[in-house]
């Protein structure tokens, strides 16, 4: 099983995390790279243009049906973005407890991402989604926190 993996972080293209914002999808209708690739690109660059949070998600769609015949059941990625300026507080909460309910039903381990640069976000999935940020030695990247997120334990 492809463990499921959250980045928080937000694209480059503040134009387009915008446009993302105002769509306000439903976590089933949310963009996969395979059908938009350019906001994939965006949201995935990873910097702090615009405040707020981002999640990014692998999740598992039924298959789809094209006019090639059935589309194979690959995993795929999902966005949940929000601007917590904009929206409030606690819905960044209340969308990312919804991802992690969502990947629990597959029973693996959700693997996070933080950059280092938002201490607060590592706060917020530490204390408020009961997360382990993982020992030292399993950090390899300068730039990103690696924290965990376990069915098992929650």
């Amino acid at each position: 099983m492809i463990p499921v993996q959250i980045s928080v972080g937000l694209g480059e293209h503040k134009d387009a995390a915008r446009a993302l914002l105002q769509r306000e999808w439903p976590l089933a209708d949310l963009p996969s790279p395979v059908n938009e690739p350019r906001i994939w690109t965006m949201i995935r660059s990873g910097s702090n243009a615009l405040s707020g949070l981002a999640v990014v998600a692998n999740g598992f769609r039924a298959p789809a049906t094209s006019a090639d015949g059935p589309r194979p059941y690959y995993p795929l990625l999902e966005y949940l973005v929000v601007d917590q300026e904009a929206r409030g507080e606690g819905l960044g909460r209340q969308l990312a407890r919804r991802v992690l309910e969502d990947a629990s039903k597959g029973a693996h381990d959700v693997l996070i991402e933080v950059e280092r640069t938002r201490p607060d976000a590592v706060r917020f999935w530490t204390r408020h989604m009961h997360c382990t940020l993982l020992p030292e030695a399993e950090q390899t990247d300068l730039k990103i926190y690696h924290l965990r997120w376990s069915p098992a334990e929650n």
